[in-house]
């Protein structure tokens, strides 16, 4: 072989090993500026209103800083179990369907934060000139509700002891505001945001704060939730969307306005100031904010009162930090 043609291969291995270097340092950088696509399962709820704000309306799209590409599928059911069903991969769910049942078929659901109840949330609702003055009063009412409130309604009705039982009506949320005047029930039980929404629109409280009272003065919620495998399978993925909702978290604290805001405008409501500052929106806390003595205690709540076991620790709901480590 001449040197000529020993320089030419010797070129077109040296071009080929620059091509291979060029992917093995390139390709990485490139994946990493691809967009993730996310399923997240939304309804119109408190739970999915982070959601909502990260792709709508604060002075940083969290969304698009993440380089996320949100698919958002409605919730039609229990969302846990739609999780578990892998209809989506992200969601937010009771922490009682959580703390009673974790497990999928090998997989375990974790919470990515917590989003708490601290102030008087729940109320039982009347027309403002109905007859009724005293909780007593409800006596084989028909009582109004919404499907994602009804396990609260069934924790909450053992302990008001009434002398006959209570007629649940289960309602769907675009019922709510004419269920009263329609008289399709006498009364209604509701929790943020509708309790405040109903308020404004004049109607008013016959009772109110049974679960501050009755249950837990800071009641854990709903917690936001991806299944293990999940993210184990996609770290890029969940380490951009816990990233994402970190900072979302932080300016719903400081901006609890926005909250509202977006929360009246995913409704479809009026916008209007007064109602606006009457909403009590709940406490969405990070992964570092959480106190694992109050999931310790509803669980142990749940417990006396016949629900579930304290057979898993508080902290094995939760992903670690190092769960989303690159």
């Amino acid at each position: 072989m001449n040197i000529r043609a020993t320089e030419t291969i010797l070129n077109i291995l040296i071009f080929i090993a620059l091509l291979v270097l060029i992917f093995v340092v390139g390709y990485p950088q490139y994946k990493e500026s691809q967009p993730v696509t996310i399923r997240i399962g939304v309804d119109k709820s408190l739970g999915a209103l982070p959601f909502y704000v990260a792709e709508m309306d604060t002075s940083r799209r969290y969304f698009a800083l993440e380089k996320i590409k949100p698919e958002f599928i409605p919730v039609t059911s229990n969302p846990l179990e739609e999780l578990k069903n892998n209809k989506y991969d992200i969601v937010a769910v009771p922490w009682y369907y959580l703390l009673l049942s974790p497990s999928i078929n090998g997989d375990t659901a974790k919470a990515i934060c917590s989003i708490e109840l601290k102030a008087i949330s729940d109320a039982f609702i009347i027309p403002k000139n109905t007859k009724m003055k005293f909780l007593k009063d409800l006596n084989n009412k028909r009582v109004g509700y919404l499907a994602q409130d009804e396990y609260i309604l069934d924790l909450i009705l053992p302990t008001l002891e009434f002398e006959k039982l209570v007629n649940k009506v289960l309602l769907q949320p675009e019922e709510i505001t004419t269920a009263l005047i329609d008289k399709k029930v006498d009364a209604l039980y509701l929790l943020e945001p509708y309790r405040s929404y109903m308020l404004h629109h004049g109607d008013t409280i016959l009772a109110e704060g049974f679960i501050y009272r009755n249950i837990m003065t800071t009641l854990p919620y709903l917690a936001i939730v991806m299944r293990k495998n999940f993210v184990k399978e996609n770290n890029r993925a969940a380490f951009r969307m816990k990233n994402a909702l970190d900072g979302v978290l932080g300016f719903l604290k400081v901006h609890p306005e926005v909250g509202k805001a977006v929360l009246v405008k995913i409704k479809e409501w009026t916008p209007d100031e007064v109602l606006l500052s009457n909403i009590r929106l709940p406490e969405y806390l990070r992964l570092t904010e959480v106190d694992l003595k109050n999931i310790e205690n509803y669980q142990s709540w749940l417990v006396r009162k016949g629900y579930g076991t304290c057979g898993i620790k508080p902290q094995e709901f939760f992903f670690e930090k190092k769960d989303f480590k690159r």
